[in-house]
């Protein structure tokens, strides 16, 4: 039986230009290797677990002589698959890809580490996050979270990796439960050090956040052991789209020739102004050409033989309803 890196015939380079035929030669032996019963189906996920896929792959150091070893694996896939941060599961756990994925124009190479808890916390909207992180024993640095004259804290710390996402990136200085207890837990820690450098490899290549949980204390006043999550607060309901009034605000004439904006604004019943975004604009007339930044719409017209017509300018919510609408005359430039 031929060796699986030997099952195609190697190209014959006769110029500079037959590189990617070397190139297409590794790929496709790779390829045959996924095909063959040493391979492994995995699931890739993103970082908050959204998007996924079934892919194959070879994970290697699935032996190993030492703990730490046991809960580090190498992964090998097709180029262009994956990046630091992404999410591997495979046998029935997840593992953080965490090193820079290089490849030798025949396969792509990771190291990926076990994650062996989910955490949790809630985000300056009130949304409650949830990351699958690597834990390490990081007891030995010091991060400053002593005790004072009156209560001596436990030393307990944790070194933590996640994927770098928009919500991992403002996790610094929260408080977490990191407890296996189902029922009623008790272990706090406070995210005392994140470091957004050293694991950075660029758009290309991904990003992974590191951490250090320090030991902190219970606080049942604001800490929620049930939904496990420190410092809790309740999320302020948005609206409901009944309890908003849209107005558009601007003039009911737009001349040829120049340029008029008009602001969409929101207030509820009383009045009071409100911050909302679930909205588009729309123009009842193709000839208008239209510029929309953020919550303001730039109109303009260039065509003289419109002049004397008129159109509606709307405010639609996602089910395309219309919030308001005016009606806009179209006249003479000067």
């Amino acid at each position: 039986m031929k060796e699986w890196y030997l099952e195609h015939t190697p190209p014959t380079i006769t110029s500079d230009y037959d590189s990617e035929s070397i190139v297409n030669y590794g790929e496709e032996n790779f390829t045959d290797v996924l095909e063959v019963a040493f391979s492994d189906t995995v699931i890739l996920y993103n970082s908050d677990l959204s998007e996924s896929k079934v892919i194959k792959c070879v994970i290697q150091g699935n032996t190993s002589d030492t703990q730490l070893k046991s809960i580090e694996r190498i992964g090998l896939f097709k180029i262009g698959t994956v990046k630091a941060g992404m999410y591997v599961f495979f046998e029935n756990r997840f593992w953080l890809i965490d090193g820079y994925p290089g490849n030798n124009k025949s396969y792509e190479k990771a190291t990926m580490v076990l994650c062996q808890y989910n955490l949790r916390w809630q985000n300056n909207n009130g949304d409650i996050i949830e990351r699958w992180g690597n834990f390490s024993s990081a007891s030995k640095y010091d991060v400053g979270e002593g005790g004072n004259n009156v209560i001596f804290l436990t030393s307990n710390n944790y070194s933590i990796k996640l994927p770098f996402d928009e919500e991992t990136l403002e996790l610094d200085g929260k408080r977490v439960f990191i407890d296996k207890h189902v029922h009623n837990p008790t272990k706090v820690f406070k995210i005392t050090r994140d470091d957004d450098i050293l694991s950075d490899y660029g758009d290309e290549h991904g990003c992974v956040l590191n951490f250090i949980a320090d030991k902190t204390e219970l606080n049942l006043e604001v800490d929620n052991p049930e939904l496990r999550i420190c410092d809790y607060f309740s999320p302020t309901p948005l609206p409901s789209v009944k309890e908003i009034i849209a107005t558009i605000v601007g003039n009911e004439n737009l001349r040829y020739g120049r340029k008029k904006t008009y602001e969409a604004r929101f207030t509820d019943l009383d009045g009071n102004e409100l911050s909302f975004d679930n909205f588009k604009w729309n123009v009842e007339n193709t000839y208008i050409k239209s510029n929309i930044i953020q919550n303001k719409i730039e109109l303009y017209i260039d065509d003289d033989s419109l002049v004397g017509e008129s159109f509606l300018l709307q405010i639609l919510n996602d089910k395309n309803e219309v919030l308001s609408e005016k009606n806009i005359n179209i006249v003479e430039g000067w």
